[in-house]
C-alpha cells in the first residue's frame, strides 16, 4: 500500500476526539490496495494453497479475468451479488473481481441451513450467486431459483491446487463428489456456470473492464453478525469502511508484520474477521496468506510443515486441541497467535504458551476484541507484557468509553460499565432494520459514531480491557433473602469450566415465576462422569460463588451448539430447554 504507517500512526496518536482520524484517513477500494500491492510486490507469493504458489502478479491476472466473466454475465456497479465461499485462492479472486465491478458482495454462509439461506436472501434481490459446488445442493438450487437468482458461479476446492495426485487432492476430491454438483446437473442447466467456465469467457472477452470508481459511502459488502444471542444481523461495510479497518490495524501491527512473512488461514470469506484480518489486510501489506478450507485440528502438524507459516489467527478451541494432542510440532518461526471469538481461558493460554515454548517457539498466544460492527478485530495484545486475561488495548485509531447501563452517561472514574467504541471502520448501518441500527450506532455530540456493544467490560490502570458479561444475557434474580440481584451467567459459567472433568460448559438464563429468573447449565462432561457428577458440579458452585449464581439445573449434552464464529449457541440451547419442558 501506498501509505506511510509510521507517519500516519503518529499523526493519529496526538488525536484525542473520537472521529477526527477519519479527517487524515485518505481510502481506496479493496480492488486498487490490491494493484498497489501487486505492483509493489509482483513477484512475491501471495497465496499458498496445498503445494501451489500464487505471485501477486499472477493472481492480479486471475483477478482481472474474472472481472471481465462476471461483467460478461452482466453484473455492474451496485449489483448485489450473494457470496458464500470459503478460504481458496479462485474465492480470493472471487472477491478482489466483483469488487473491481463495483458490486455489493451480500456474504452467506450456505451451510447453516435453507431456512437461514432464505431469510438471508429475503433481505436482498440478488441475481446473481457465487459459492462453492459443495454448497449448491439441488435443495439450495431451488431455493436460489426461487428467490429470483438467474445465474450460479460454483467454485470447486480444487480450483487453483496442484493438478497431480497428492493427499489433499484425493481427499478434496472426494469431498467434492461426495457434495458438488453432479455433471449432468452442471451440462442440463443454462443458468449454473463454473468458475473456471467464466475465467475461459473472461480471456475472450472483448471489452475492456474499467475499474469502478471510489466512493466512501459506497455499500462492499454486508457480512451477518454471529447471532449466538439472537437473529443474525446484515452489517453493511463501506468502501471507506474497509479501507479505514486495514489502515487501523497496520498502523497497529508496525514491528509484528514483515514482507514476506506467511499467515496460515482456515475461515471462510463470510466473517469480516477472516475476510479483513486474514486476507484482504496482509496481502495488502505483502504477507502470504497460506490456506485450508476445510481445516481440521489435527491437521495443524501437517499444514505447518508444508507452509512453514509465522502468524496464525485461530480460536481457542483450536489451541486447546493443539495442547491435547500434544504432536512434536516446530514452532521456532511463529511469531503472533492470536486468538478471538470465544473466551480464551488463562489455562488454555499458558497451556498452550507453554506447548510453544516446549516445541522450540517465542511467541506467545494473545487475546483479542471485536465485532462484525467494526468489521473484526478493535482491540487485541499487540504490546509487550499484557495482563493475563486481558482483552488488550484498542487498535491504533479506535477508541472506547465505559457507559453507565442506567443513565447512559459516560463513567469517568469508575472502570466498569457498558462499552461502547468508536472506529472509522464503522459498520454503516444493519441492513433493513433501522431500529436495531438506532439502538446500536450512538452520535455523540461532536457528530462520531460509538457502537453499543452491550458488553459489560471493565477496565484496569493500564488501559487494558476485561470482559464481564453481555448485558443482554445479564438479568435480574432473586436470592434466598427475597432480594434482588444481577444474574451474570459468565460468573456461573467461569466456576464449572474449572471443575475437573467440565469439557465445555454455557449457562443460559429462564423466567422462574419466585426467583425472576434462574440460571441453567449445559455441561458437556469427560466419558467417566456419571449422573452423580451433576450434584458435584451444583455442590461446587455452592461453595464458590453466590447462591442465585448456583445452576438450578445442570443439563449433559453430547455436543455444545456452536454458531459460525465458533461461539455456543445460547439460542439453540434455549430452544432445547423449551422442548425439555414440553
Amino acid at each position: 500500500m501506498n501509505v506511510d504507517f509510521q507517519a500516519l500512526k503518529e499523526r493519529t496518536l496526538q488525536i484525542e476526539k473520537a472521529g477526527d482520524i477519519e479527517k487524515i484517513i485518505a481510502c481506496d477500494t479493496p480492488y486498487q490496495r490490491f494493484v498497489q500491492a501487486a505492483a509493489q510486490f509482483s513477484g512475491n507469493i501471495a497465496v499458498k494453497y496445498m503445494g501451489t504458489n500464487i505471485r501477486y502478479c499472477e493472481l492480479l491476472k486471475l483477478i482481472d479475468k474474472l472481472a471481465n466473466g462476471f461483467d460478461s454475465i452482466g453484473i455492474k456497479k451496485d449489483d448485489v451479488v450473494t457470496v458464500s465461499l470459503l478460504g481458496t485462492p479462485y474465492a480470493i479472486a472471487v472477491f478482489y473481481a466483483l469488487d473491481k465491478l463495483g458490486a455489493c458482495q451480500h456474504m452467506v454462509n450456505s451451510a447453516s441451513g435453507l431456512d437461514e439461506l432464505k431469510r438471508e436472501l429475503s433481505h436482498f434481490h440478488s441475481k446473481y450467486y457465487v459459492a462453492n459446488d459443495i454448497f449448491c445442493t439441488n435443495d439450495v438450487i431451488s431455493t436460489l431459483r426461487a428467490n429470483g437468482v438467474k445465474k450460479i458461479v460454483t467454485v470447486s476446492l480444487l480450483d487453483g491446487m496442484q493438478k497431480y495426485p497428492n493427499k489433499d487432492r484425493v481427499i478434496y476430491t472426494a469431498i467434492e463428489k461426495s457434495k458438488g454438483i453432479p455433471k449432468n446437473i452442471m451440462k442440463a442447466s443454462s443458468d449454473i456456470l463454473t468458475c473456471k467456465e467464466l475465467i475461459e469467457i473472461g480471456e475472450e472477452y472483448s471489452c475492456d473492464v474499467v475499474p469502478a470508481t471510489y466512493e466512501e459511502d459506497h455499500m462492499a459488502t454486508v457480512a451477518y453478525t454471529s447471532g449466538s444471542t439472537g437473529n443474525s444481523k446484515a452489517c453493511v461495510a463501506t468502501w471507506r469502511a474497509i479501507d479505514s479497518f486495514v489502515q487501523v490495524l497496520a498502523m497497529t501491527e508496525i514491528g509484528r508484520y514483515h514482507i514476506g512473512d506467511i499467515l496460515f488461514t482456515t475461515f471462510p470469506l463470510w466473517i469480516y474477521y477472516s475476510l479483513l484480518n486474514m486476507l484482504h489486510e496482509p496481502l495488502c501489506l505483502g504477507i502470504t496468506v497460506a490456506l485450508d478450507p476445510i481445516y481440521k485440528p489435527e491437521n495443524l502438524a501437517r499444514r505447518n510443515k508444508q507452509y512453514r507459516f509465522h502468524h496464525w489467527p485461530t480460536i481457542p478451541p483450536y489451541i486447546s486441541k493443539m495442547v491435547s494432542m500434544n504432536k512434536k510440532m516446530d514452532c521456532s518461526r511463529w511469531c503472533v497467535v492470536s486468538v478471538g471469538g470465544v473466551e480464551l481461558t488463562n489455562e488454555t493460554k499458558l497451556d498452550g504458551d507453554a506447548y510453544i515454548q516446549k516445541n522450540g517457539g517465542n511467541a506467545k498466544i494473545v487475546q483479542g476484541y471485536g465485532a462484525s460492527e467494526v468489521l473484526g478485530s478493535f482491540s487485541y495484545c499487540y504490546y509487550d507484557n499484557p495482563t493475563l486475561g486481558s482483552l488488550g488495548k484498542p487498535c491504533i485509531g479506535n477508541m472506547f468509553k465505559l457507559v453507565d447501563v442506567r443513565t447512559g452517561r459516560e463513567i469517568q472514574d469508575g472502570n466498569e460499565g457498558l462499552l461502547y467504541i468508536y472506529s472509522p471502520a464503522m459498520m454503516s448501518e444493519y441492513y433493513g432494520d433501522e431500529e436495531s441500527t438506532k439502538a446500536s450506532l450512538i452520535t455523540d455530540e461532536n457528530g462520531a459514531v460509538w457502537y453499543n456493544t452491550e458488553d459489560i467490560m471493565r477496565v484496569n490502570e493500564n488501559g487494558e480491557l476485561f470482559f464481564v458479561d453481555r448485558l443482554r444475557r445479564m438479568t435480574v434474580t432473586i436470592d434466598s433473602a427475597g432480594k434482588p440481584n444481577k444474574l451474570i451467567p459468565s460468573k456461573t459459567e467461569k466456576c464449572i469450566a474449572q471443575i475437573p472433568g467440565v469439557e465445555e460448559c454455557a449457562v443460559i438464563t429462564v423466567h422462574d415465576p419466585e426467583r425472576e429468573n434462574i440460571p441453567i447449565a449445559f455441561v458437556k462432561a469427560s466419558p467417566d462422569c456419571g449422573d452423580a457428577f451433576k450434584q458435584e458440579i451444583v455442590e461446587y458452585c455452592k461453595d464458590n460463588i453466590y447462591e442465585y449464581q448456583v445452576p438450578a439445573e445442570v443439563i449433559f449434552v453430547d455436543a455444545m451448539p456452536l454458531t459460525n464464529s465458533q461461539k455456543p449457541d445460547y439460542k439453540e440451547l434455549e430452544q432445547q430447554y423449551q422442548k425439555r419442558r414440553q
